[in-house]
């Protein structure tokens, strides 16, 4: 005949089987999502900088075609400055995608400890202590580890394409461009929207989750 304290160490065995059971799902889906987005960056750099290395300032600005010199593609300032909004466009996509998976992990993180703690009693912080808890984050890292270090490593990428634009020969003379000038502000917004969905995201964290600790 089971007892209630055979029960209880039953609960808590398969609470403690499942722990590692989602470690190492998490384990498994952080290495795919890492060679994806290491795919998806690796693109990007090859993509920006082969446009980058062939864009030349003698080319009318305007030009929206290739000039092929000496057998040569080359491509004008405009050109450039085309490439380099779909690039930040696509990092920005990316960087919304880790924000919105990360927010998602501490979720299930939370509802995970509610549950154990639930079931664990007095014996949860024994158990797990200051592990696994998601309520106690601050701005800099309410994202788990993995998440916010891709998202910081893409805001530097964003920025270092912004800089290398800015660096080309003649790119930033736009007068009488103003489509010219619309792109580059373009470009401005799209790394600005990074932090922004960052600090929308920490603001439903700290409504959502840390809030919840308050309570």
């Amino acid at each position: 005949m089971e007892t209630p304290n055979s029960d209880k160490m039953e609960t808590k065995e398969k609470i403690l089987e499942n722990l590692h059971s989602q470690f190492a799902e998490n384990q498994n889906h952080h290495q795919g999502l890492f060679i994806q987005f290491l795919i998806a960056l690796l693109a990007l750099f090859a993509g920006f900088g082969y446009v980058y290395t062939h864009t030349n300032p003698d080319i009318l600005y305007t030009q929206t075609f290739v000039q092929q010199l000496n057998e040569v593609d080359y491509y004008s300032n405009i050109t450039l400055l085309g490439t380099s909004v779909i690039v930040l466009a696509v990092l920005l996509l990316l960087n919304g995608i880790l924000i919105n998976q990360g927010y998602g992990f501490r979720r299930d993180q939370h509802l995970n400890m509610i549950i154990r703690k639930k079931y664990l009693g007095d014996d949860y912080d024994n158990v797990f202590g200051k592990l696994y808890n998601p309520d106690n984050k601050g701005y800099l890292d309410y994202l788990p580890n993995f998440y916010i270090i891709f998202f910081w490593f893409i805001l530097g990428f964003q920025i270092s394409v912004f800089i290398a634009i800015c660096s080309k020969e003649n790119l930033i003379n736009f007068a009488d461009k103003c489509f010219s000038l619309t792109l580059f502000i373009t470009d401005i917004i799209l790394i600005f929207l990074s932090l922004v969905f960052y600090s929308k995201t920490y603001c439903k964290y700290r409504l959502n989750l840390k809030g919840k600790k308050d309570e």
